[in-house]
């Protein structure tokens, strides 16, 4: 166990374990020859030359010349020493190295911050738990408020427990408003989902006409999420398109208080169902 330690050790200050386990072989026995360390490490001869070679290079080991070459094992003490010298001044001069480099690119850094791309603040999903997962962890980082106009077909499974990171917005103090559009409310599990979110804290109106093709969502005048019905057969059947874009958002805001104001409430909604 010991002998593994040192041997990653070893690799950790830039030796390859297999110079590592000759190195460590070396050091039980005053000398040895090329083809007993391979015997002993299992390491093929021609590579074992070439590991003891690097040994030697590093100081780590030394050659003793007679009729069949050994190799004997520098005293650690000392070959750390000279390997210690070697990793400072390496240090010292990447250190330098890094700094140059530093001030080299900063400038070029600096200069594509100056190209817009529209890929930086638009993406695109297809997937539908891909698309909920986006959703919910908008909800989650949304701090003032949430406003949605909705519509089917949905993307959650209304049918079992769903948006459950509403419901902990809602606590933090997120203020939500929603309008469905009026066309969807046959939908009892629809009916059912809508009573439970109000209830928790959601503002809700009901659009008697809501002629947008999409689902649109805003969180905190920053970030639109529109998901879209594709008409064109696909292994999607919705698109959600996330724009995080400051002016689109405020238009768009305006646009949804439109709609609010001329939408009924639910409980306007109930009423004239019952008559």
């Amino acid at each position: 166990m010991k002998e593994e330690y040192s041997i990653s050790n070893l690799i950790k200050i830039g030796l390859k374990e297999s110079e590592a386990k000759i190195y460590i072989n070396l050091l039980k026995k005053k000398n040895f020859t090329a083809s007993e360390i391979s015997k002993l490490t299992g390491i093929s001869r021609p590579k074992t030359y070439e590991y003891l070679h690097r040994l030697v290079e590093k100081g780590l080991c030394t050659e003793i010349l007679g009729s069949v070459k050994k190799y004997a094992p520098t005293n650690p003490e000392t070959a750390f020493s000279g390997l210690r010298q070697k990793l400072k001044f390496e240090f010292e001069n990447n250190n330098i190295l890094l700094s140059s480099l530093s001030e080299a690119l900063i400038p070029l850094y600096h200069s594509q911050k100056e190209m817009i791309d529209p890929l930086d603040y638009i993406q695109v999903i297809r997937e539908k738990n891909s698309i909920i997962k986006k959703f919910e962890s908008l909800e989650e980082i949304a701090t003032m408020e949430v406003l949605a106009l909705v519509k089917g077909p949905l993307a959650m499974d209304i049918t079992k427990p769903h948006n459950l990171v509403e419901f902990n917005s809602l606590d933090q103090g997120v203020y939500y408003r929603t309008i469905y559009d009026i066309k969807d409310l046959r939908d009892v599990n629809l009916m059912n989902s809508i009573e439970l979110f109000k209830n928790a804290g959601e503002d809700v109106k009901i659009a008697e006409e809501l002629p947008i093709p999409f689902k649109m969502y805003l969180f905190d005048e920053r970030i639109v999420m529109f998901i879209l019905e594709d008409k064109i057969p696909s292994g999607s059947k919705l698109t959600a398109l996330i724009v995080e874009h400051l002016d689109l958002v405020m238009g768009l805001k305006a646009i949804f208080n439109i709609y609010w104001q001329s939408s009924i409430t639910l409980e306007e909604f109930k009423k004239g169902k019952n008559q």
